[in-house]
Parts: structure tokens; C-alpha cells; sequence
């Protein structure tokens, strides 16, 4: 206790002292902007008949300098007085003299903060000035301004020589609204944590002093079992070789346009809103938003997934054998599923880093219980376990599944070693009851943080189902849990590749209803059940029912994979055989992977002539001019060209996907309009973007409303016409569906009967 104490009191105290000598960490929008700006202003110009008029200016820390904007033509010359400012009060006295020729002066002073901008935007950079006094006659009490609204004061009946002096006290102000409360939670927990662990710290560097570091390495890289060493290279090797050709080729698309290009950084907050504060803060630290470098994202993944596919295996009491530990692994990793996520690069290493909190959080809290160790390191190993299940829902909230599927495989395993006595029973399971305490307090935990730290917004991906909709959520994912075995209507998802582990699915729960008392088989056949269900976990909380690759790769796969470890560990009587089916199962896993990335590149390159052409067509129109700002009206999804590549027809019917993106959609992204032609392009000419798929939008029927009334829509026709692009006033006009823009225009004349006029 004596411990915990000290921890949580020396959290307090470092977390205080961090936050105060860096302030960045802890504030929040305008206030952050307000601490990068270390700068108040007094501007001070004359007013009245006044010519060749100069102000002297005297006091300390000042900078003063006389713009050719504050000058007029009569020879008068304003001055800008600057000052440092922090958010400690600090008091100035500035003296102003005028000199010239004058029969009427006043002074305007102007207080304000520094012109802070960034892309050209101005940035509500505070400054507060308290107790204005000239010449000790008060004129303001307190005046709260920025360079867009400054205060205002007036000096009249000034003389010429004669001095006058400005008091007043400036800081920069902050409030409780203006802190990051979440970052200020994080960096004492943090710190409580490093404080409390300090003695294991402290043995570790004092280890370090007495060796070298390269020689602490190598001893702790011989240390891991052999087993798991080469199954790692290896899995890592052939995912390379699968994969290689996407890092090579650093292909893109979705929303990762203005990420790749450097347009955009990430910002702290990144996708916080969406519940997954830790895989941006994750990356914002590792590379300071730069989130999409070539082979370096696609290599650092490979080496999260080599790991995982080993820890999962070590997790699930796999039999230690190369064989079986690289072919389980490559089930997990090598399916075309895991281009579902390579399609997303800008969230690669921390979706499958997530996954490894995951696993380690599971195999830390097994240890807890089956292990002796004391009661202040099963403290600290619970604490961690909870905080990485935490971070491993905070980087991607569907790694629900893979946490529900892997911890219901583990029992299942555990049931097969299970004799059926009550005794055995309590000496097999009940140490699981640490593992689900854990699970369900980092649930808790992560569902207090996106509810009160990090409030999610209402997305398609955030909002919860209602309670009344869950029964019949249940069933139709009782259904698709089942159907996801045999049927899979995605290319490069091989059917044969399903029924594989359909029918080993089949021989596992066939194996168990054929052997063992009825006790066990009470056990374990709704653990097989259980586990099958985990895969759709995410989906039974979720508002939106999303079947797509990514949800499948952290479900569906990793369910396969315990199977395939089921099958090694019991069904020995079928060894060749199984060994031979996972082989086959992997080796046309890896063709797929191959000829999915040879139809991206294809529909890549494809697509980047096609924007070149319409970049190429926008040149020639006559109201087009490359430093204005265009509204982009697009009527029509953007055109994708890769599934012309694909080698065969998509198959028809059955299990309904929500894979296109990563299989069918275009590289340009419906919330990023012209994003592509931009990334080619020396300037961006787009204002707010006008979204094709968002009909109702207001914005977006005013402007075709426009439009319509001004006759360019009557002209209008679909790409590749001459009139598929139309620039008119500052309105860019993309067609790429005839049938739709007919429909609008039918839909416009019903609701604005006017005749349209003829085009000017």
C-alpha cells in the first residue's frame, strides 16, 4: 500500500512539473495556439492634422518597429510596439513621445496579440491585458484580445514632445476549458505507472551498467525459445514476399491523400472521436504525423504480424513445432484478407500493434494466476494487462473480436486437456476468472474514456445499437457467423480456401461429440459455438452492420487459425492430411495476394492517367484559373478502374460484402473530392468539398440548383464527353454517371419549375 501511495503522490507531483515546463501537452485548441504565440502588440498611429509625425518609443524587453502599413501620406509613421508574454503576469512600461508639425493630435492605440497563421488562417492566439493606465489615469480594467479583435483606445489633445506613459500588466489566459483534462489523466497515470515500476527499472539499468547493451540484447534475443524465433523470421520472410510488391509500389487511396502528401498532419486529437485515441497518439509519437512512408509502414507491419501470429500460437498452447507455428501463422497473416488493412495505409503499424496489446494483455494475465509470483508484481502485471486491452480497443474498437475469439479459443483449448471431474475443473478454469476480470475491466475502462474523455460523435461507425434492435441483431448474427464458413461473395477469396476450414470445423466438432464424458462435451461444444460467435462481436453493439475484409481479418481469421491449431494439437490421426490442406490453404492465399496487388497496380496507374486527362481537359476551359478556389459538384461516384483487371467475374449472389473499397472502389476518396488532381497539381483549387453520395446535402442542391437555372446542366454529359467537365463561374461541374445526372435534372424541375435559361 505503502507502495501505491507513493506512486499516485509522485504521479501528482512529475505529471505537475511536466505539465507546467511543457504546457503544449495539456491545452486544447485556441489556448494551444495561444502558447505558441509568445507575443503582445500595441500598435499606436496618429489621428488629427498631423504631418511628418514620428513616435519615439522607450521602456524594456521591447521591440519596435515602424511598418510601412501604419504610414500614411503625410509623411505620418505608426509604430508597433511588441512584447514576450507568458502566462505569468509580468507588468510593462512603455513611454511614447511624439515629434512633428501638428495643430491637432490624437493617438489611436490599438492592443492586440501576434498575427499567428497557419495555411493562411488566422489562429485566436489570446492575450489578456490587465490595469491600463496612461500616464496613471486608468482607461481599461481588463481587455481579453487577439490580432482580429483588439481593443481600442483613443489619446486626444495630445502635444507634440510630450511624453506619455502606458502601464499596464499582461499574461496569457487560461482556463479549466482550456486543458486537455484527458492528457493531464494520461501523463499522471503514466507517470504513477513508471514510478511504480521503478524498482524493476532501476534493476534493469543497473544490469545495463555491469554489460554492454548490444550483449543484454543478444542474451535476451538466445533466451527465446528457438521454436518461436525461426517461426517468426520465417512467417515474416514469406509475408515480404506476399505483400512486398504494396511496399515497393507505396500504393494509396481512400483518404490517405493528404496524409501521403504532407498536406495534412495529423493532429493530436486525430481520430479520437471515432474511439481510437491511442493509434494516433501512437503514431503522432513515433513519427510526428508522418504516417505513410514508403516500405518503412509496410515493413514495420509485417514485423507486428509475424509477432502476433507467433503469440497467438504460444497463447493457444500450440505444440512447439516450426511446421505448425508457421503455417498457423500464416493463416492469420497471409490471407488476402490482410489487404482489406494494406488498403488503409495511414493506419497500418498501430491497427496490427493493437492486436499485440491484445495478445500480450491475455498471456500477461494467465501468468498472473499460474504463476507465483507476489502480490505487488500480480498488481502491476493486472494493471498493465488492463491498460493494454485499453489502448488495443483505443487503436481499432473491432479488435473486439480478435480479444473475444482468442480468449474463448483459449478455453476451448484448455477444455480438451479437461477430464470432466469437478476438482480438475476449478484447478482449469477458475484461473480464467482473472483473465475475464481483466478483459471486462479494460472494456469498462475504455468505454469510460470514449464517454467522458474522448466523447465519440454519432458516425456510422460510433453509434451503439439500440437495445430493442439487439435480439434481432442476435440472430442475424447467429446466421452470418455460420454462413461466413461456406460462403464468401469477395474476389480473391477462394471458396475452396472456406470449405477447407469448414469441413475441419466439421471433424472438430465431430471429434468432440465422438469422444470424452458427457461433461466435457457440455463444455466444449458451445466454446466452439462461442468461439465462432466472437467473430462478430464488434457487430453486436454496433449501430451499423458492416461485413467487410477488415472487420473478417481481426474475426473470421482468427477463428481459422484456432481451428487449424485444434486440429494439429487433437486430430492426430489426420496429421498428414491436415498438413497438406493448410499448405494448400496457404500457398493459394499467397497467389491471391499476388494477383490482387498486380490488379492495384493496374487500376492505380489506370486511375492516375484518367485524372491527368481530366486535369488536362479543366486546363483548356476558358473560366478556369489555377489560384482561384473552385466548389467541386461531382454527379456520379468517382471512377474506378480496377475491377476491369480482375481475372475473373465477381461472384454473384450469396454473402453480401461491404469490401469495395479495398476491391472495387476508386482511390479517390467521396469525402475528398479532386483529391488526386490536387496531389498532381501545383495549387489547390478546391473550396469545401460537395459530396456526390449526400443528394440532400443543402450545399449541394444549391449549387446544383445553380446550375440548372443557369442551363449548364441542359449541355452536361457524362465522361469521357467533351462536356463531362465544365468550369463556369466558380463552379467545377464532373459528370460520371448519365443516368443520375438525368435524374437530378428530372428531380430540378419538380422542384423548381422555371424554364431554364440558355447558357450565356
Amino acid at each position: 500500500m505503502d507502495k501505491i501511495i507513493k506512486a499516485v503522490l509522485g504521479g501528482l507531483g512529475v505529471s505537475f512539473v511536466l505539465a507546467a515546463l511543457f504546457p503544449s501537452l495539456c491545452l486544447k485548441g485556441d489556448a494551444l495556439w495561444t502558447y505558441q504565440n509568445d507575443v503582445g502588440r500595441v500598435d499606436v498611429a496618429f489621428t488629427g492634422d498631423v504631418s511628418d509625425g514620428q513616435i519615439e518609443v522607450q521602456g524594456e524587453e521591447l521591440r519596435v518597429d515602424r511598418p510601412r502599413w501604419m504610414g500614411d501620406s503625410k509623411g505620418n509613421q505608426g509604430v508597433m510596439v511588441q512584447f514576450p508574454v507568458s502566462y505569468l503576469q509580468k507588468s510593462h512600461q512603455i513611454t511614447l513621445t511624439p515629434r512633428g508639425k501638428a495643430r491637432d493630435i490624437s493617438l489611436t492605440m490599438i492592443f492586440r496579440g501576434k498575427n499567428f497563421q497557419v495555411h493562411n488562417q488566422r489562429k485566436l492566439a489570446w492575450v489578456r491585458f490587465e490595469n491600463i493606465r496612461l500616464n496613471g489615469k486608468p482607461i481599461a480594467q481588463e481587455a481579453t484580445v487577439w490580432h482580429g479583435k483588439p481593443f481600442f483606445y483613443r489619446a486626444k489633445n495630445v502635444k507634440i514632445g510630450q511624453s506619455l506613459t502606458l502601464n499596464f500588466d499582461i499574461q496569457k489566459p487560461v482556463s479549466f476549458t482550456d486543458i486537455r483534462w484527458e492528457w493531464v489523466i494520461g501523463l499522471f497515470i503514466a507517470c504513477s505507472l513508471l514510478i511504480f515500476c521503478s524498482d524493476i527499472l532501476r534493476r534493469l539499468f543497473n544490469g545495463l551498467n555491469k554489460r554492454d547493451i548490444i550483449q543484454v540484447i543478444s542474451e535476451g534475443y538466445s533466451n527465446i525459445d528457438v521454436v518461436y524465433r525461426r517461426a517468426f523470421w520465417i512467417i515474416f520472410g514469406i509475408l515480404c514476399f506476399a505483400f512486398g510488391f504494396h511496399a515497393i509500389q507505396f500504393m494509396w487511396g481512400n483518404h490517405d491523400w493528404r496524409y501521403v502528401g504532407g498536406f495534412t498532419q495529423l493532429p493530436w486529437s486525430g481520430r479520437a472521436f471515432e474511439g481510437r485515441y491511442a493509434g494516433y497518439l501512437l503514431r503522432k509519437l513515433f513519427a510526428d504525423g508522418i504516417c505513410c512512408l514508403p516500405v518503412a509502414c509496410d515493413v514495420v507491419s509485417f514485423l507486428f504480424l509475424a509477432l502476433n501470429a507467433v503469440l497467438l500460437c504460444i497463447y493457444w498452447k500450440l505444440e512447439k513445432r516450426v511446421a505448425y507455428y508457421v503455417l498457423c501463422g500464416l493463416i492469420l497473416t497471409a490471407q488476402p484478407f490482410t489487404l482489406s488493412m494494406l488498403y488503409f495505409v495511414h493506419m497500418l503499424p498501430e491497427v496490427f500493434l493493437g492486436v499485440t496489446f491484445t495478445l500480450t494483455a491475455l498471456i500477461l494475465s494467465e501468468k498472473i494466476a499460474s504463476t507465483q509470483v507476489t502480490l505487488t508484481r500480480k498488481g502491476t502485471l493486472t494493471v498493465l494487462s488492463i491498460v493494454l486491452i485499453n489502448l488495443s480497443l483505443a487503436t481499432y474498437p473491432v479488435l473486439i473480436n480478435t480479444l473475444a475469439v482468442a480468449f474463448v479459443g483459449r478455453l476451448l483449448v484448455q477444455s480438451f486437456e479437461w477430464d470432466g471431474s469437478w476438482k480438475q475443473f476449478k484447478s482449469y478454469f477458475i484461473p480464467f476468472a482473472i483473465s475475464a476480470g481483466n478483459i471486462a475491466l479494460g472494456v469498462v475502462s475504455y468505454k469510460i474514456m470514449v464517454s467522458f474523455v474522448f466523447p465519440m460523435r454519432k458516425t456510422y461507425n460510433t453509434e451503439m445499437l439500440p437495445l430493442d434492435q439487439f435480439p434481432e441483431r442476435f440472430v442475424i448474427l447467429l446466421k452470418q457467423s455460420f454462413r461466413q464458413l461456406c460462403e464468401y461473395n469477395t474476389p480473391f477469396i477462394s471458396q475452396p480456401v472456406l470449405w477447407v476450414f469448414l469441413g475441419f470445423t466439421v471433424l472438430v466438432a465431430l471429434y468432440i461429440c465422438l469422444t470424452g464424458n458427457i461433461k466435457q462435451k457440455i463444455v466444449r461444444l458451445p466454446l466452439l459455438g462461442g468461439a465462432l460467435f466472437s467473430t462478430q462481436a464488434a457487430m453486436l453493439v454496433a449501430n451499423t452492420h458492416l461485413i467487410a475484409g477488415r472487420v473478417e481479418l481481426f474475426g473470421l481469421v482468427v477463428f481459422e487459425t484456432l481451428i487449424a491449431v485444434v486440429v494439429f494439437t487433437r486430430l492426430r490421426k489426420l496429421h498428414n492430411l491436415s498438413i497438406l490442406a493448410v499448405t494448400g490453404v496457404v500457398w493459394v492465399s499467397i497467389v491471391n495476394d499476388l494477383d490482387c496487388l498486380r490488379v492495384w497496380k493496374l487500376g492505380f496507374d489506370a486511375e492516375k492517367m484518367l485524372w491527368n486527362r481530366v486535369l488536362a481537359r479543366m486546363e483548356i476551359q476558358k473560366d478556369f484559373d489555377r489560384h482561384r478556389k473552385y466548389r467541386i459538384v461531382q454527379i456520379g461516384k468517382s471512377i474506378a478502374l480496377r475491377p476491369r483487371f480482375y481475372g475473373r467475374p465477381w461472384p454473384r449472389g450469396g454473402f453480401d460484402s461491404d469490401s469495395w473499397l479495398a476491391l472495387t472502389g476508386s482511390y479517390e476518396h467521396f469525402a475528398g473530392l479532386f483529391s488526386p488532381h490536387t496531389f498532381y497539381y501545383q495549387t489547390d483549387f478546391r473550396r469545401p468539398n460537395l459530396h456526390p453520395e449526400l443528394p440532400n446535402d443543402p450545399k449541394y442542391k444549391a449549387q446544383l440548383k445553380r446550375l440548372w437555372e443557369a442551363g449548364i446542366l441542359d449541355k452536361a454529359r457524362a465522361w469521357p464527353h467533351e462536356n463531362g467537365l465544365i468550369v463556369w463561374k466558380d463552379v467545377i461541374l464532373f459528370v460520371t454517371d448519365a443516368k443520375l445526372l438525368e435524374e437530378c435534372k428530372k428531380q430540378l424541375a419538380k422542384e423548381f419549375p422555371r424554364q431554364p435559361q440558355s447558357t450565356p
